[in-house]
């Protein structure tokens, strides 16, 4: 089975790395993004229409950014070329238990197979976000090309969903109590403390905080041991890390990662304005195959 026979899709939020995305022609959807400033943009898999750079600077002088889950009929809007040219499509979406894009996706779904029942439209919930999503959907564009079918690749997406680990760290949690996943009481308190929240996504998709380190350079070796903790040996694949706008941390945790002699490639992403107005400029993820999710470290 080639690349042609159905296309893999994802959105926004993946921050799937645009040179895996252009390689295995992964279609991404936008997602538009309102700042507090009045901007609005659509963000991109390769932020064409605002640079992290801007972005994050942009963050750090206090703005914030919200992001309208994708409506149904942007979803029509995307998918019926693709399905009236002949294809069928795979979608890997934002977790449903952040956004209401999976549920919207449906709807649209629906609507566009009474139109075309001759093509197949598969929407899968990641429960993922960020480029823990986007690792993911490279992934099945790989099975894709290896001949699976959609149906399979449909299937394998949401049996290994839960083992893709989602483990981040943040050293201004202003940011969390911003976008309303921490109290103001606790961002304050744990930034008088030098606390650092380190955390996963739940199996529910929610992006929790599990633990606590004191101070940047432990909070970052803590990911670390959390690789270790939870990490499924018998996968062969690179570790993806992910940063908002702080590259020397993720070189630093890159070096443990290697350290540990569990991988021989260790990839260096970004995080987007999607999830990255959540977590701020100090936002560091890492992304691997998992025993399972942790609940604790």
């Amino acid at each position: 089975m080639a690349k042609e026979d159905y296309i893999i899709v994802t959105d926004a939020c993946s921050d799937i790395i645009p040179e895996y995305a252009e390689k295995e022609d992964v279609r991404v959807i936008p997602m538009r993004v309102t700042m507090t400033d009045g901007t609005v943009f659509d963000a991109t898999y390769n932020n064409s229409n605002m640079s992290l750079a801007e972005f994050y600077q942009r963050i750090e002088l206090g703005l914030f950014a919200s992001t309208a889950a994708i409506n149904p009929q942007e979803y029509i809007d995307f998918f019926e070329p693709l399905l009236a040219s002949g294809h069928d499509v795979l979608y890997n979406c934002f977790t449903s238990g952040m956004s209401s894009t999976y549920g919207n996706a449906l709807i649209a779904a629906d609507e566009l197979r009474e139109n075309y029942p001759d093509r197949k439209l598969v929407v899968v919930d990641s429960l993922g976000a960020t480029g823990g999503q986007g690792y993911h959907t490279y992934f099945a564009a790989l099975n894709r090309d290896k001949g699976m079918s959609i149906e399979d690749n449909a299937k394998w997406l949401e049996n290994t969903r839960l083992h893709i680990a989602y483990t981040w760290t943040v050293s201004d949690l202003m940011h969390l109590n911003r976008g309303g996943r921490l109290s103001k009481a606790a961002a304050v308190f744990g930034t008088a403390l030098q606390v650092k929240p380190v955390g996963d996504i739940d199996d529910e998709g929610h992006l929790v905080s599990i633990g606590k380190a004191h101070g940047r350079k432990p909070s970052v070796k803590k990911l670390c041991d959390m690789y270790l903790k939870s990490l499924d040996e018998n996968a062969d694949a690179p570790v993806l890390i992910c940063h908002c706008d702080c590259p020397d941390d993720a070189e630093d945790l890159k070096e443990m990662v290697l350290a540990t002699g569990k991988t021989r490639e260790v990839i260096i992403g970004r995080v987007g304005p999607v999830v990255g107005t959540h977590l701020g400029p100090t936002g560091l993820t890492v992304f691997y195959f998992c025993k399972e999710r942790l609940t604790e470290i």
